[in-house]
């Protein structure tokens, strides 16, 4: 009786919050839907806007991945260094720090690297969608340095990290690497890394739920297929059915155990 009184103690606390949630997507997806309506009154043309900006891009696809490259990766590869030095430089004191401080440069140049890596995927498709030609083959080798310079980081980082703790197994080269890597870590590790993807999974939740209500308040004022909502959905579907069934396999393997 406690247990059902303490349950519908905390929905009537929940229940304000979660219609104050609603409440508030609703009001954003109507102000986005205001605004492109606006753009009509105002005699604004999205065609025309969305023609510009895919004019930038066309003209930004040749600079773009070796630009960023130089930035992002020029910035990895100097926190790479860095961790490389510290930890050269380390007379065996205090341990605790040094590696904290080594792990965190590497976290952050491979944070680097994978941001890198989505840059030129965005690029390569909007050079797909403008259409591939004898031209584009310069691009399309950009986009292959660039890719193996980002894997080539990403090893180093994972080769430091392995010097670091001898007992880490993986290689970046390997399919199975994020496998590898996991089994090596110890418990205190899987806890970090089962936050770290519980808190990724929450805020992708998010992300889709409000992308979905901006493309459904978007359709109702601007003509678009059903396209963009379908590959939404699929997404956070797979991710959603990913996690239940995952959790599931979890529970049954820990009775077991």
């Amino acid at each position: 009786m406690n247990e059902q009184i303490h349950s519908k103690s905390e929905n009537r606390k929940a229940l304000p919050k979660f219609a104050m949630t609603m409440v508030g997507s609703l009001l954003v997806g109507g102000f986005v839907g205001f605004l492109v309506g606006m753009t009509h009154v105002l005699g604004l043309d999205p065609a025309a806007l969305t023609e510009k900006i895919g004019a930038a891009l066309e003209a930004m696809l040749p600079w773009a991945i070796p630009v960023s490259s130089v930035l992002i990766l020029g910035a990895t590869f100097l926190l790479y260094r860095s961790a490389a030095k510290k930890y050269a430089a380390w007379n065996g004191g205090d341990e605790d720090a040094i590696s904290e401080s080594v792990e965190e440069a590497l976290s952050w140049s491979m944070l680097l690297s994978a941001v890198q890596l989505l840059i030129n995927f965005f690029f390569m498709a909007a050079l797909a969608a403008k259409g591939l030609g004898i031209g584009s083959l310069w691009i399309v080798g950009e986009f292959m340095v660039s890719c193996g310079l980002v894997i080539f980081a990403q090893q180093k980082a994972v080769d430091l990290e392995r010097k670091m703790n001898p007992e880490k197994h993986g290689s970046v080269y390997d399919s199975k690497f994020q496998k590898k890597w996991l089994e090596s870590c110890d418990e205190s590790e899987r806890r970090q890394i089962g936050e770290a993807s519980y808190r990724a999974y929450m805020v992708t939740t998010r992300l889709c739920l409000g992308l979905w209500l901006v493309l459904v308040v978007l359709s109702m004022v601007v003509e678009m297929s059903l396209l963009p909502v379908f590959i939404l959905l699929v997404v956070w579907g797979t991710m959603q059915v990913t996690y239940a069934l995952e959790s599931i396999r979890l529970g049954k393997h820990s009775k077991s155990v």
